[in-house]
């Protein structure tokens, strides 16, 4: 931040990720346990892969997860929300630095996607915005910052994406959000050719 002088800085809630880590590993293991062997011993007169089934199940295994595993560190250690010389600094996990100097205003609103409301905050100022997700946050540690920023609350509503993009020009939106219906059909897609890529190992074993 600079020669800023900082007066409050909030982190990410680094337990949201570890509590999906936790809730993904243990479904993960038997499985990855199954295949390790099934590659190592392989099938019929193929001999396997012997101790190289190790790094292969790990591949097959983790792969799907690596997405999630490489956001999760980016943002806990790229992503803050801070108080800094009478302005809000938001930086988001690409490093990407949103500073609102007042009067500034906070917004707690459901936007409404393809029938499906996501509860976001929006912050920010006459010149720009930016949208956090609450979940990702301690909402007390953010309290704290709004009001010691004396943010103004605005009503939200339930909004669309474009009616929100309309109200704050200059706020990004995420891709999932804009279009859900791209987004799921990209990891469909995904999914569909991961299980290719298993059966034709487990084909070739």
């Amino acid at each position: 931040m600079g020669d800023r002088h900082t007066e409050l800085v909030v982190s990410p809630d680094k337990s949201r990720f570890g509590r999906v880590a936790w809730a993904v590993v243990p479904a993960a293991i038997l499985p990855g346990i199954s295949l390790t062997l099934m590659l190592a011993r392989g099938r019929g007169t193929s001999e396997g892969l012997g101790p190289a089934a190790v790094p292969a199940a790990v591949v097959l295994v983790a792969l799907p997860f690596l997405w999630y595993v490489t956001y999760a560190v980016l943002h806990t250690v790229n992503s803050y929300v801070a108080f800094v010389d009478d302005a809000v600094l938001v930086r988001n996990w690409v490093r990407r630095l949103t500073v609102i100097e007042g009067p500034g205003f906070l917004v707690r609103t459901s936007i409404d996607s393809s029938g499906t409301a996501d509860e976001v905050l929006i912050v920010g100022d006459d010149r720009v915005a930016v949208m956090l997700n609450p979940r990702q946050w301690r909402e007390a540690e953010l309290d704290r910052v709004w009001r010691r920023a004396a943010l103004s609350p605005q009503p939200g509503g339930m909004p669309t994406p474009r009616e929100l993009r309309r109200r704050y020009p200059t706020i990004r939106i995420p891709l999932h959000i804009r279009h859900p219906g791209i987004v799921y059909t990209f990891w469909t897609v995904l999914v569909i050719l991961y299980i290719g890529t298993v059966i034709n190992v487990f084909a070739r074993i």
